[in-house]
């Protein structure tokens, strides 16, 4: 039997067309994603005419989805480090697609809210296995770019939320907004199930799926496979019984806290800014017309910069590409705290601050996949995710806080800085730790075996 090393067959190829397609197709699980995320906030007025409540009362509406994110993401890595990343991924299609319909038929807040974090849990589940799923089918010197490009769609199904749910709402009702929402990822669910293959890095961990992992292989790269080829994974051994627990063993235990306390600060700013920008521009004095449109220019950036933080981070190192982001924000935080308050200003410096700011959000998937191996990596992917929420969560009711305590834009921005300082020492934290999780020893091994 030949024995051949996976990571060595895949980095030594360019990317090839089974591996673009996996791109795309995880793309298009993302952009679902971003669709039903975002098509609460475009329905929230409408809602508040149809039902006849508040704004507050609208608020459980609104962090629900956020809460089923934060639970969805928990549960689902180690399931797929279980189960497969493919089997996962399909589950979430069908989950979120159905509870998304279903939330159409809701009359009250009450079941609204209650199918909104079943809507969540679906949707966590989804966007952390997809962005692992490439990550493993990418050759390293490709990976950073491809998860990045695989984020994208967060930010694209954002942008198709607004222009589809306004036209639903104007043509039928927000309930059809819904439905629709619910139907597109069933209906893509099929085309998943037909043409995206399971993680060849999971098959290699499965030798009763070997000969699935050998044809996949020849699909895969142009050079041909030994008919008795054996494909194996040279990476730090963890115990595939203690997935959780593996993140805070003795060889992970730092990197992984710091990854958790980077993404959180990361998510806090994102989510504060995304959530009260509008609000904080219209208070001093800017029209609705002009906060919408800095709005749209702190997403407009976060796409851009999440277009060239992948390649980036392959160039120049993931730790000092993310460090150089979060310091770039931080001075444009400060800029825009210092700016005269003109909207071309204001507008130009927001949108800088996008491209920083939520690639640097981008970043931290990319930096938990890279340093997990293939037996905990879609745990730590997702955990890390499913942590990072919580930071999504505080973003938003903080800003509550901030602007009822009065504080102008100027003042909240200054505020910021805070999270992206912790932020900034996190990621130099978990570079060190980088290092000695390599250098570590296999007989790490028996701590795992203790835990589980």
């Amino acid at each position: 039997m030949t024995t051949i090393d996976l990571h060595t067959v895949i980095d030594r190829h360019k990317v090839g067309r089974l591996q673009r397609r996996v791109l795309l197709l995880c793309l298009g699980v993302v952009t679902l994603d971003g669709i039903d995320v975002a098509m609460v906030s475009y329905i929230g007025p409408s809602l508040i005419t149809d039902w006849g409540i508040s704004k507050a009362q609208l608020g459980p509406v609104v962090t629900s989805g956020l809460v089923g994110l934060a639970i969805g993401s928990l549960l689902a890595g180690p399931l797929a480090d279980r189960v497969g990343r493919r089997k996962v991924i399909l589950v979430s299609l069908v989950a979120f697609g159905l509870m998304s319909a279903a939330t159409a038929l809701t009359s009250d807040v009450v079941w609204f809210t209650i199918l909104r974090v079943l809507t969540g849990i679906g949707l966590g589940a989804a966007l952390p296995n997809a962005t692992t799923l490439v990550s493993e089918f990418a050759p390293a010197r490709r990976r950073s770019a491809m998860m990045s490009l695989t984020y994208c769609g967060m930010t694209l199904g954002g942008a198709l939320a607004g222009y589809l749910t306004s036209a639903l709402v104007q043509v039928a009702s927000w309930h059809w907004a819904l439905v629709v929402g619910g139907v597109l990822p069933l209906l893509y669910a099929v085309v998943v199930f037909r043409r995206l293959p399971e993680s060849p890095k999971f098959l290699a961990r499965h030798p009763e799926r070997s000969d699935e992992l050998v044809e996949l292989v020849r699909r895969m790269v142009p050079e041909p496979v030994p008919v008795d080829a054996r494909f194996v994974l040279h990476e730090p051994a963890v115990d595939a019984r203690v997935r959780v627990a593996g993140l805070v063993t003795r060889r992970f235990r730092v990197g992984t806290v710091a990854i958790w306390v980077g993404f959180v600060a990361a998510f806090f700013i994102v989510y504060l800014t995304n959530s009260w920008l509008p609000i904080l521009m219209t208070d001093v004095g800017f029209s609705l017309a002009a906060a919408a449109t800095i709005g749209l220019l702190l997403q407009a950036g976060g796409t851009i910069g999440n277009l060239g933080i992948g390649w980036l981070m392959d160039r120049f190192g993931p730790h000092r590409t993310v460090v150089a982001a979060m310091t770039c924000a931080a001075v444009l935080l400060v800029l825009i705290a210092q700016a005269p308050q003109d909207v071309l200003v204001i507008g130009a410096l927001i949108f800088v601050l996008g491209m920083f700011t939520n690639t640097v959000g981008t970043g931290f998937p990319i930096l938990s996949a890279g340093f997990y191996p293939t037996s905990i990596r879609a745990t730590g992917t997702s955990w890390a995710t499913g942590i990072a929420r919580f930071g999504a969560i505080g973003g938003a009711a903080v800003g509550t806080v901030l602007v009822a305590a009065g504080l102008d834009y100027r003042q909240v921005f200054l505020s910021l800085l805070v999270p992206a300082a912790v932020c900034v020492l996190a990621v130099i934290v978990k570079g060190r730790s980088g290092r000695v999780a390599r250098r570590a020893p296999a007989a790490d091994r028996s701590e795992l075996d203790l835990a589980s």
